[in-house]
């Protein structure tokens, strides 16, 4: 082969290179004849076609990968974090719902006072558990929260010992003075108004949540999801949903041992047709903000600092940025 033949598009004896599906790259040059263990100048031209084809197909499959991740990102983005706002209905009377113990008891004070913040038009109640004070009962009461005795002797969890106190959550059901309620972690804070969680139309027995995932999947892949969000959910208070939910624990599993595993297993029974899903911002981990720092801060309206230490006791390592957002509350 002519050296002149590689750099103007012409092997020995005229004939022409032919051109790469990808523009400005030819398929094949004098180096890739040689990389190919085929001698130049003599390959039958019916390979060379097929050697173009296949580029070509692979590089339109490398384009129809990344616009359907594309899309995928847009309709997260977009359409799904609305979902859940696709039915709406007048909240009624409704409240956030959180808990207390001797530990998580600042928490619960910044918690509420983000929420002043944003001037949510709801109330907060709080299950104190034994562990919480007296003199820290009567400091949430002088805040303005609304306090409720629960005792850990009246909750059940057969999974894991540890997680019996995340199981008051479903006390949040026999709330019948209430319309709807939005539970809410005491290790979160609220840096926008998320007051538009109380207007989402549920289902009978279901709920509303964030999917535990960082990008939703399609919905055909509901049934196979791993776990969803029960840092933040809402509700309607119904004591027969109560009786039904807390009479299938110990019969579905709980993958995590927490009140989070139970409920994934009892929606997914149903392959989550009772759940409403809304973005993650509105239940978005901290450790979402340091891997991915891309993300826009100013979409978070709920913020949850899962991990310990927790803020209050200094915060973890390497999540400064994270603890300066707490401590500007």
């Amino acid at each position: 082969m002519m050296r002149g033949a590689a750099r103007t598009g012409v092997r020995a004896g005229g004939e022409p290179i032919l051109a790469s599906a990808i523009p400005g790259k030819p398929i094949l040059g004098e180096r890739e004849w040689r990389y190919k263990g085929v001698m130049d100048p003599v390959v039958p031209s019916l390979v060379v076609s097929a050697l173009a084809v296949v580029g070509g197909l692979a590089y339109l499959l490398a384009r129809r990968k990344r616009a359907k991740a594309g899309n995928r990102r847009r309709w997260y983005e977009t359409r799904h974090e609305f979902e859940a706002f696709e039915n709406l209905e007048a909240a009624g009377r409704a409240a956030w719902v959180t808990s207390c113990n001797r530990e998580y008891f600042e928490g619960v004070m910044k918690l509420h006072r983000s929420m002043r913040q944003v001037k949510t038009e709801f109330p907060l109640l709080c299950f104190c558990t034994d562990s919480t004070t007296a003199e820290q009962e009567r400091a949430l009461v002088d805040a303005g929260i609304i306090t409720r005795r629960v005792a850990l002797a009246s909750l059940a969890n057969p999974y894991k010992e540890k997680w019996l106190e995340a199981f008051v959550k479903l006390e949040c059901w026999k709330l019948t003075e209430y319309d709807k309620v939005c539970w809410i972690d005491s290790d979160t804070i609220q840096l926008q108004n998320a007051d538009a969680l109380m207007n989402v139309a549920l289902r009978p027995h279901g709920i509303a949540c964030a999917v535990d995932h960082e990008v939703f999947p399609e919905p055909a892949e509901r049934v196979r999801l791993r776990m969803i969000q029960t840092g933040v959910f809402v509700l309607r208070p119904s004591l027969d949903t109560y009786e039904m939910i807390r009479g299938r624990l110990g019969k579905v599993e709980s993958v995590d041992g927490s009140d989070q595993g139970f409920l994934t297993s009892h929606y997914a029974s149903s392959s989550f047709d009772d759940v409403r899903f809304f973005s993650s911002s509105y239940n978005y981990m901290k450790r979402g903000l340091k891997r991915h720092p891309q993300f826009d801060l100013s979409r978070i309206k709920i913020l949850h600092y899962v991990g310990h230490p927790k803020p209050w006791d200094g915060g973890e390592p390497g999540y400064e940025r994270m603890q300066r957002i707490w401590d500007r509350v």
